[in-house]
């Protein structure tokens, strides 16, 4: 891939699902009071080109301008936000620079690092992150522009492969399944227990068709809220847990802690309560919330992801290759990029050598009165004096770097014959001719 130095003043420094607990994630979820906050506290410390996506899944600081003791000071923010100690936080978390950065905000916005492959909240999600520390005044063009160039990437590959089909397949195929189990889904009660991407986006399908309730739980009261408030639907206390399982009708669980939180003794429990009403129960964690035993319990449905799936009959083989289109098209907008801000710093070079070749043709013309044959000439020999003398002091230091001089000034003038002896540098009776003489 093509190389640009100002990529290497970008970087990134975060802590993602894939890389940290839920209970490290659970203390970095911020209200839209506190990220403004931890934001206009870096304002203050003095830095600037800075956006924090925060999200159920992720806390990454996206920097445009690095500074030596940008990686500790961001970790620092992340574990002091986190409570915990700086060497605890460094285990579980990431920083990438340059290209390497500028591939993982790719793949961020694309919903390709999600824990949930083509996950639709999250290109918005990052484009409001951006709006947030742009209209805090702590962006600069640079990394407006790669924000910007992410998030038509991310809607090329949503337009341009099949990678956004998955999660909408996976909400489509719970649906089916819980009508199966319950029927009419109206006099239903879901309950959502934790949070995340693709737990909040099976309650908005279940919503969608129509429910009876939806019921929210997370062991921060705070989590339960918010969601309540994106989602609609009611707060649970956390401890009021076993109450909720015998009063829902379908579970979705996404609180992906490490522990289980549905066992074979409380859901025996509450189905007793519930007289063998049956509970369709969904596991969207990595972590396993629910123990798959529920399943040898009469009236308990136990579908995991790739349960669910397996029902949309999307095979290993579909995924993979709308995995690999998704990310030849990052490929593409990433090269296309990088492209295209390296041309752009090519500009003030050559807006000072124009201004320059106007000041010797405005030069020539006044001491030449007008004639154009005079004019043409002495503006020519003014043009090559200085590439002339250049060429010569470079002769006499390293023969092998005139010609690559050489070679680049044929390039940059379109020349496509040089004026080559026998395979050497340029003959020297034909740069006698291109004489430095200015008259």
């Amino acid at each position: 891939m093509e190389h640009s130095d100002q990529f290497d003043q970008l970087a990134i420094v975060g802590v993602s699902a894939r890389t940290a607990g839920r209970r490290l994630r659970d203390t970095l979820f911020v209200e839209e009071p506190d990220y403004v906050s931890i934001l206009n506290k870096i304002k203050d410390s003095g830095k600037r080109s800075v956006v924090l996506i925060a999200t159920c899944e992720r806390f990454d600081f996206i920097l445009g301008q690095l500074e030596n003791d940008d990686i500790g000071f961001y970790q620092n923010i992340i574990a002091q936000e986190a409570n915990v100690d700086l060497v605890t936080l460094q285990k579980q978390s990431y920083d990438h620079s340059g290209q390497d950065a500028l591939r993982h905000l790719f793949a961020v916005a694309a919903s390709l690092d999600s824990l949930i492959v083509g996950e639709p909240q999250i290109l918005g999600q990052v484009k409001e992150c951006h709006r947030v520390s742009k209209g805090l005044g702590l962006t600069d063009g640079f990394l407006d522009s790669v924000f910007e160039a992410s998030l038509v990437s991310a809607k090329r590959v949503r337009t341009e492969t099949t990678i956004g089909q998955q999660p909408i397949s996976l909400a489509s195929s719970a649906l089916q399944v819980a009508r199966s189990i319950h029927g009419d889904l109206t006099r239903c009660t879901i309950a959502l227990i934790g949070s995340g991407e693709i737990g909040e986006l099976l309650c908005q399908e279940f919503n969608g068709v129509g429910i009876g309730n939806l019921v929210i739980t997370h062991p921060k009261i705070g989590r339960s809220q918010t969601a309540s408030f994106r989602l609609g639907g009611s707060v649970c206390p956390w401890d009021q847990l076993d109450d909720l399982i015998y009063q829902s009708d379908v579970i979705l669980s996404a609180y992906g802690g490490g522990d289980r939180i549905f066992t074979t003794e409380n859901v025996a429990a509450a189905l007793r309560r519930r007289k063998r009403k049956p509970v369709f129960f969904i596991d969207t964690t990595a972590a396993r919330d629910i123990a798959p035993e529920i399943n040898n319990l009469s009236g308990a449905y136990f579908y995991d992801l790739e349960d669910l799936e397996s029902v949309a009959k999307q095979g290993k083989v579909h995924r993979e290759a709308a995995m690999m289109a998704a990310w030849k098209v990052l490929g593409d907008e990433m090269q296309s990029f990088i492209r295209s801000k390296a041309e752009r710093q090519a500009v003030p070079a050559i807006t000072v050598i124009r201004k320059h070749f106007e000041g010797l043709r405005s030069q020539v013309l006044l001491e030449t009165e007008g004639n154009s044959d005079a004019a043409t000439r002495l503006l020519i020999n003014r043009l090559l004096h200085n590439p002339q003398v250049v060429l010569k002091e470079i002769a006499r230091e390293d023969p092998e770097r005139q010609m690559q001089f050489e070679q680049l000034l044929f390039r940059l003038f379109g020349i496509e014959t040089a004026l080559y002896g026998d395979g050497g540098a340029a003959d020297n009776s034909e740069l006698q001719k291109i004489d430095g003489k200015e008259d």
